[in-house]
C-alpha cells in the first residue's frame, strides 16, 4: 500500500516570532537607575572657612617698657628709689643687724624681681641694671634712716641742750645722695639682685646687651 507522506510542520507566522522573542524580554526585571552624585567645584569644596581675624590690641604700657632699650634701667632705679625711701622711715635709731638685713632683703628683691619682669633678655646688661640700681637703693635708704634718726632719741635731747637740732627727712635726704654710694652691703645687695635677674638655665645664644 502506498506510504502517506509525513506531515509538515506548520511554519511560524512572524506575530508568534515577534511574541516569543518578547517574552524573554518580559521575564528579565529592569535594572534600577541609580543617582548620579553631583560633584561640587574643588574650589568651592577645598576653600575652608576663614574666620574674621580679631582687631589688634594696642601694646600696654608695660609692652612699651619692655620694647624700650632704657625701659628696665629706668623702672628698676625708680622702684629702688621709691622702696629705698618708704623703708628709711623703718630704719632703727640704734645699729640692728636683723632690721638692716630684713629691709635690705626687702629692697633688693623688689629691684631684682621688677627688672626680671620687665626685660626680655637676662644678660649681662639685665643683670648690670639690676646690680647698679640695687646697690643705688640700699645707699639711699641706708644713709636717709641713719641720718633721720639722729635727730631722734637720746641724741636729740643732747642736741637740744646745746641748741641745735638734728638733722630731719630732707636733710639727710641730701646728705645721702651727697656721699659716694661704695659700700660692702651695697655692692652685696647688687650682687643678689643680678642673680635674681639671671637665675635660670643657661641660654646658648642669649642676647647679652
Amino acid at each position: 500500500m502506498p506510504r502517506k507522506p509525513a506531515a509538515s510542520k506548520p511554519e511560524p507566522t512572524p506575530e508568534g516570532a515577534a511574541a516569543s522573542s518578547a517574552e524573554p524580554a518580559a521575564a528579565e526585571p529592569a535594572a534600577p537607575t541609580e543617582p548620579v552624585p553631583t560633584q561640587e567645584s574643588p574650589a568651592v569644596a577645598s576653600a575652608p572657612v576663614q574666620a574674621a581675624a580679631p582687631a589688634a590690641l594696642p601694646p600696654s604700657f608695660l609692652d612699651r617698657v619692655r620694647a624700650n632699650r632704657m625701659g628696665p634701667l629706668t623702672a628698676g632705679l625708680a622702684v629702688a628709689l621709691l622702696v629705698a625711701l618708704l623703708l628709711a622711715v623703718l630704719v632703727p635709731e640704734r645699729p640692728n643687724l636683723y632690721a638692716y638685713s630684713v629691709l635690705a632683703l626687702l629692697l633688693t628683691a623688689a629691684v631684682g624681681f621688677t627688672v626680671r619682669y620687665l626685660t626680655r633678655s637676662r644678660g649681662l646688661w639685665s643683670q648690670g641694671t639690676a646690680f647698679v640700681a640695687t646697690a643705688i637703693g640700699i645707699h639711699v635708704m641706708s644713709i636717709t634712716g641713719t641720718l633721720d634718726g639722729v635727730g631722734g632719741g637720746a641724741a636729740a635731747g643732747l642736741l637740744s641742750q646745746i641748741g641745735l637740732s638734728g638733722p630731719g627727712f630732707d636733710d639727710a635726704l641730701l646728705g645721702a645722695l651727697a656721699t659716694p654710694a661704695v659700700s660692702t652691703g651695697g655692692v652685696l645687695c647688687g650682687l643678689v639682685a643680678a642673680i635674681i635677674v639671671g637665675w635660670g638655665k643657661r641660654e646658648p645664644h642669649a642676647d647679652h646687651h
